[in-house]
């Protein structure tokens, strides 16, 4: 039995009845894992399957997005708040304005987006 994918996908293709790969596909050397993280495989040039930073981050993104919009009307209401007198906030209305500024940079653009261990800090 032979294992057949498309180099940087998930798709496979057993192949039992000796027939071949489809053009574009190559021969693998296993099965794709069968975890819980097998729909993150990605097939691989040299015929090996792998989890790949591409294939997390395109897992990451959209959590990271709404992350950073959940956070980005909180920090523009503190400084708000802040300005007009409220003292039960932490930070002052300039951090959570580089707060805010921060978070605006949250992005794809920022290079180290969407790990979610250098995020913005909020004001403490």
């Amino acid at each position: 039995m032979k294992y057949y994918a498309l180099v940087g996908s998930n798709l496979q293709m057993v192949d039992e009845a000796g027939s071949g790969a489809p053009e574009g596909w190559i021969e693998m050397l296993a099965v794709r894992p069968d975890d819980e993280n097998t729909g993150d495989y990605t097939a691989q040039a040299d015929g090996t399957w792998a989890i790949t930073q591409e294939t997390l981050n395109a897992k990451l993104i959209p959590i990271e997005s709404s992350w950073r919009d959940a956070q980005m009307p909180i920090a523009q209401q503190n400084v708000t708040a802040i300005e007009y007198g409220e003292g039960d906030i932490p930070g002052t209305a300039q951090q959570w304005q580089r707060y805010w500024l921060a978070l605006r940079k949250w992005t794809d653009t920022n290079p180290d987006f969407p790990d979610s261990s250098k995020r913005p800090v909020a004001p403490s």
